[in-house]
């Protein structure tokens, strides 16, 4: 099973394969900037995107009637096909929802290759709506990812086995519902204090507020955050007597984290998808609450964490 670290990494070096199986249209794209939300401008283009898409198939329909849109994307086990009847842009649209997604933080790395892919198609009276020679420029113009989609894609298909052209058919996890329900439906033991933490499980954790509850996020909403860590990976760590409360010659634990996060890295000054060791420890007035000391940012925070089983690598 593909780790957390090796599902975020594919956001900051996508490879966007042709249709036909000839070269690559592009190579080493990132799309690991912080985005929250979809501007009015955002869902513009991708309507505009979409509408490129309905034309090629009409196109291509004149001359076969059957004619079908297919997918071809890089996933961790090769190269996979996928082909869609349609595409309508209704709200139950399997590929509008694959297409859409990107444009407000929740694509999958595969979502991102269709996009870019389909819309590079280059047809008589049709021409590309992005060009390859564009498709960084236009990524950092437009897409990017929220910490829902990074943990929520990951939780729906990597950990639960959920195809990644299925954004809606099959029951499980999605990176479009609020954190509230990312963590109930992660199947998992939720960990009452620092010393239950086991660092060798997949580990959940969420943002809470000031009474200790989970800060949901969504829309008419204060965010949240969501974060998921490495198993079987750990760091420790000292002198954190002003930052977690435990005395500066106490080994603090740390949970290796991944997150894509409005914060920024102190090492490199940018938001977006992160990789961090959180030292943990009780929280000095909250029950049930674990207090972490960020490590991208030396910030701390409360959250409640949840331990999954992993038998990955």
């Amino acid at each position: 099973m593909q780790t957390p670290a090796d599902y975020a990494a594919r956001y900051e070096s996508l490879t966007v394969l042709s249709a036909d199986g000839s070269a690559d249209l592009a190579t080493g794209l990132a799309v690991d900037r912080y985005l929250l939300g979809l501007s009015t401008a955002a869902g513009n283009e991708r309507y505009r995107v979409g509408l490129k898409i309905q034309k090629d198939l009409a196109i291509r329909r004149k001359t076969d009637k059957d004619a079908k849109i297919t997918a071809r994307v890089q996933t961790p086990d090769g190269i996979v096909e996928h082909v869609f009847g349609d595409l309508t842009m209704g709200p139950k649209d399997e590929l509008w929802m694959l297409l859409r997604y990107p444009y407000g933080g929740k694509g999958s790395p595969e979502a991102i290759q269709t996009l870019l892919q389909l819309a590079a198609v280059d047809l008589p009276g049709s021409p590309p709506a992005i060009k390859p020679a564009d498709f960084q420029s236009y990524c950092d113009k437009w897409l990017g990812l929220d910490c829902n989609g990074l943990v929520g894609n990951y939780l729906r298909h990597v950990y639960q086995g959920i195809d990644w052209w299925d954004i809606a058919t099959s029951k499980g996890i999605s990176p479009n519902t609020d954190i509230q329900v990312i963590w109930d439906g992660l199947e998992g033991t939720a960990r009452t204090s620092a010393d239950a933490v086991d660092f060798r499980e997949l580990n959940l954790l969420v943002l809470v507020d000031d009474a200790g509850k989970i800060k949901p996020g969504g829309p008419g909403k204060k965010p949240g955050h969501i974060m998921i860590s490495q198993p079987r990976e750990i760091e420790y760590d000292t002198g954190l007597k002003s930052v977690l409360g435990v005395p500066n010659d106490q080994e603090v634990p740390g949970l290796i984290v991944l997150e894509s996060t409005a914060a920024k890295d102190v090492a490199d000054k940018k938001s977006g998808v992160a990789k961090s060791a959180y030292a943990y420890a009780d929280h000095p007035k909250l029950k049930a609450v674990i207090k972490v000391r960020r490590g991208l940012d030396n910030s701390s925070i409360g959250v409640k964490i949840k331990g999954a089983k992993w038998s990955g690598g």
